[in-house]
C-alpha cells in the first residue's frame, strides 16, 4: 500500500467515525421497534428480545464496537511482524529490469530482521529460469511518525514534520549487517515497510 492509498484510507475511516458518532448521539433509538405482531409473544428473551417486549439491541452495539476497534486498530502503533521483499532482476549490464518479484515475509522476531534471515531470503531467489543473479544492493524503506501521531497530523495538513517521511537506507555489503531494527509504526503503514533487493544477471 503506497502513501497516497494509506492517507486515503485514513480519511475514509475518519469520515466513517464521524458518521458513527453522529448516529449514536442523535437519538435514533426511538426508530427501533418490535415488528413482531404476534400477541402470543411473551418476550422471554429466547428469541433475541430483552424480555420486556422491546427489541434486543445489545448485539448491535457489540458488533459496532468490534467493527470500530478493527478499523481503528489500523491507526494504532503496533509491532511489525511481516514485511515485503521486492526482488528486481536486472540484466547483466544493470541497465534494464527484466522482472520484479514481490514476496511477503514473516519476521521470526517482531521489529527486527537478522543477517541470517536476509541471506536466506536473498539466496532463495537468486536462481530464476536457470539463470543465476548476483547480489547488487539491498534498499530498506522505513516509514515512521514520531510523537504519537502529532507528526502524522502535521504531515496530513501539509506541514511536513521531522519524522513524517519515509527514507531509503542502502546496503551494498550484507556482511556489514548484523540486525536491522524496525520501530513499531501505525498499522496502516505496515505494508509500506520493506526491502528492495537488486540482483543482476551473472
Amino acid at each position: 500500500m503506497r502513501l497516497f492509498e494509506c492517507v486515503r484510507v485514513f480519511f475514509y475511516y475518519s469520515f466513517r467515525f464521524v458518521i458513527y458518532h453522529e448516529m449514536n448521539h442523535s437519538g435514533v433509538e426511538h426508530l427501533l421497534f418490535d415488528d413482531c405482531d404476534s400477541e402470543s409473544d411473551d418476550g422471554d428473551g429466547r428469541d433475541g428480545r430483552d424480555g420486556d417486549g422491546g427489541l434486543d439491541t445489545k448485539w448491535i452495539a457489540e458488533y459496532e464496537r468490534r467493527i470500530m476497534y478493527d478499523e481503528y486498530r489500523l491507526l494504532l502503533k503496533t509491532d511489525v511482524t511481516e514485511i515485503t521483499f521486492e526482488f528486481y532482476y536486472l540484466d547483466c549490464n544493470k541497465s534494464c529490469v527484466e522482472r520484479i518479484n514481490p514476496v511477503k515475509y514473516s519476521l521470526r522476531t517482531p521489529n527486527k530482521i537478522t543477517q541470517n534471515e536476509l541471506f536466506s531470503m536473498i539466496r532463495s531467489y537468486q536462481h530464476v529460469d536457470k539463470k543465476y543473479y548476483n547480489f547488487n544492493a539491498l534498499l530498506f524503506y522505513s516509514f515512521d511518525f514520531l510523537d504519537d501521531g502529532k507528526e502524522l497530523s502535521r504531515y496530513l495538513r501539509g506541514g511536513g514534520g521531522r519524522g513524517g517521511r519515509g527514507r531509503f537506507i542502502e546496503y551494498t555489503n550484507l556482511l556489514s549487517i548484523d540486525t536491522i531494527y524496525i520501530s513499531p509504526v501505525l498499522t496502516i503503514f505496515h505494508d509500506v515497510i520493506g526491502f528492495t533487493v537488486l540482483l543482476y544477471e551473472d
